[in-house]
C-alpha cells in the first residue's frame, strides 16, 4: 500500500501521522509526507520521503499558528487568522497535487487542517481519510457546541436553548465565511458544506478521531467518524497497548531517563507546560512559576518550554523550580503528581495515560473545550490565571481516583494503530 500523509508542520498535527506511518511501514506500506519546509527534513530523518509545500514561503504556516496574541474572544484577530488560513489553501493545493501525482498513492491520509488533500484525492480518484485529535471541532445537530469558550452541558430547557443558539451561530458564521472567501473556497465547490449538510473539510469516507468517545459530551457524530483512541507516543518510539491496574497514590520517582532527577521526590511534583505554540504565553512564564512556587513551599515545579530543539537537561532557576526545553510526556509524566497545562490534545491525553490529575489553564482555540471535558469528567480543575493554581493544585490532588483510574485504563488499552489498519483496509479495499 502506498500512503500519502498530508499535515501542517505543527507537532500536534504531524506527529500522530508520523506514528501511524511508522506502524504502516512495519506492515510493508510505503509512506510519503507532504508538510511544511521546516518539518520535511524531520520526516526524512525518520525514514520517510517528504515533499515541502510552499517552499518559496517557508514559514507561511508557522506565521499563522504562532500568533503574538490570543485569538479567542477577539473577533477581528480571529477573522484575520481565518482569512490567512483560507488564503493559504489554494496556494498549497498545487504542491499537494504534484506530490500526489508523482507518488501515485492508494490512499491519502490527511490531518483535519489539511483539507486540500481531499480535493486532490477526489481529482485523482483515490480514497482519503481525515485524522482529527479534536473531534468536537466537527459540527453536530445536537449537543453542546465547541469553540464557545468551553461550554459544559447544562441539562435544562435554558441549557438546551443555549446549545441550539450556539450551534446555529457557528453554522451562520461559517456560511458567512464561505461568502466572504468564495474565491479561496472555489476548489471545494464554493461551499463549506455538502448537499447532505456535512462539512467538506472532512472526508466523507472515513474520519479517524484520535481520542476517546468517553471523554466527549453527548452529541451526534458523522456516520463516517470512528473513535480509535489517542496517539501520544513520540515519532520513532514503539507504541504498545498497556493494560494497567489502578494506580497507587504515592510519591513516584521520575524515570531515570526523564532528566528531572533534580526534583525532590519527597514533595509533590508539578509539571507546568503550555505546549509548542503560544509564544505570548511563554514570555514571563518561568518568572510566574517562580512566584507561584514561593506561595507553595511544599511543592517542587518543573517548567517544560515545548521547544523541540531545546535542551533536555533541566536547569534550576529557583530553589523549587527547574526549567527544561523539551520533555517527552509519555516518558516523564508518571514522575509527577499533577500537571498544570493549557489543554492541548497531546498533553491532555498524555496526562490521562499517566493517571495524573490536571490543573487546566486554557489559552486559545480548542483548549477551553478540552478543559471543559476534563472538569466535567472529574479529571481536572480549570483556572483562568496562573496565580489561581495556588488554590487549584491541592484541589486537583484531592480529586477522587476512580475517574482518573478509569480514563488511564481507557487510554492505555486503546489500540489506535490496529483501528487505523482496519479503516485503511476498508477504504482501500472498498
Amino acid at each position: 500500500m502506498k500512503v500519502l500523509m498530508v499535515a501542517p508542520p505543527y507537532a500536534g498535527h504531524l506527529n500522530p501521522l508520523l506514528v501511524i506511518a511508522g506502524h504502516l511501514a512495519g506492515r510493508g506500506a510505503v509512506c510519503r509526507f507532504v508538510t511544511g519546509p521546516a518539518k520535511a527534513p524531520y520526516c526524512h530523518e525518520l525514514g520517510f520521503g517528504a515533499t515541502a509545500v510552499l517552499a518559496g514561503d517557508p514559514d507561511a504556516m508557522e506565521r499563522i499558528a504562532d500568533t503574538g496574541r490570543r485569538m479567542t474572544g477577539h473577533p477581528l484577530r480571529a477573522l484575520r487568522q481565518v482569512s490567512a488560513n483560507l488564503r493559504l489553501l489554494p496556494r498549497a493545493l498545487p504542491d499537494v497535487q504534484v506530490a500526489a501525482e508523482c507518488f501515485g498513492p492508494d490512499v491519502i491520509v490527511a490531518d483535519f487542517c489539511a483539507p486540500v488533500a481531499g480535493v486532490v484525492a477526489e481529482r485523482l480518484g483515490v480514497p482519503w481519510v481525515t485524522t482529527i485529535p479534536t473531534p468536537f471541532a466537527i459540527e453536530g445537530r445536537r449537543g453542546t457546541p465547541a469553540y464557545c469558550g468551553g461550554w459544559r452541558p447544562v441539562h435544562t430547557p435554558l441549557g438546551t436553548l443555549r446549545d441550539a443558539v450556539g450551534r446555529q451561530t457557528t453554522r451562520t458564521m461559517k456560511r458567512l465565511a464561505g461568502r466572504l472567501f468564495a474565491r479561496e473556497l472555489a476548489v471545494f465547490g464554493g461551499s463549506l458544506y455538502r448537499s447532505d449538510g456535512t462539512e467538506v473539510f472532512y472526508s466523507d469516507q472515513a474520519i479517524v478521531a484520535l481520542g476517546l468517545a468517553e471523554l466527549e459530551f453527548e452529541r451526534d457524530w458523522p456516520p463516517t467518524l470512528r473513535f480509535v483512541g489517542p496517539l501520544t507516543a513520540s515519532p520513532g518510539e514503539p507504541f504498545s497497548v498497556e493494560p494497567v491496574a489502578p494506580r497507587v497514590v504515592e510519591p513516584v520517582e521520575a524515570p531515570p531517563d526523564s532528566n528531572l532527577d533534580t526534583l525532590d521526590p519527597r514533595r509533590p511534583r508539578v509539571l507546568v507546560t503550555v505546549g509548542t505554540h503560544l509564544p505570548w504565553v511563554k514570555r514571563g512564564l518561568v518568572a510566574r512559576v517562580v512566584a507561584l512556587a514561593e506561595r507553595l513551599p511544599g511543592f517542587d515545579f518543573a517548567v517544560a518550554l515545548g521547544d523541540a530543539g531545546g535542551t533536555v537537561t533541566p536547569s534550576r532557576v529557583a530553589a523549587s523550580v527547574a526549567v527544561v526545553g523539551w520533555l517527552d510526556y509519555d516518558v516523564a509524566l508518571r514522575g509527577f503528581d499533577v500537571v498544570i497545562h493549557h489543554g492541548g490534545a497531546g498533553i491532555t491525553y498524555s496526562t490521562l495515560r499517566a493517571g495524573v490529575p490536571a490543573v487546566v489553564w486554557p489559552q486559545d482555540y480548542d483548549q477551553f473545550d478540552f478543559a471543559a471535558r476534563l472538569v466535567h469528567q472529574g479529571l481536572g480543575v480549570r483556572i483562568r490565571r496562573l496565580d489561581e493554581a495556588a488554590a487549584a493544585l491541592p484541589r486537583a490532588l484531592a480529586l477522587p481516583r476512580p475517574a482518573q483510574d478509569r480514563f488511564e485504563r481507557l487510554v492505555r488499552t486503546a489500540d489506535p494503530l490496529a483501528a487505523v489498519d482496519r479503516v485503511l483496509d476498508e477504504v482501500v479495499g472498498g
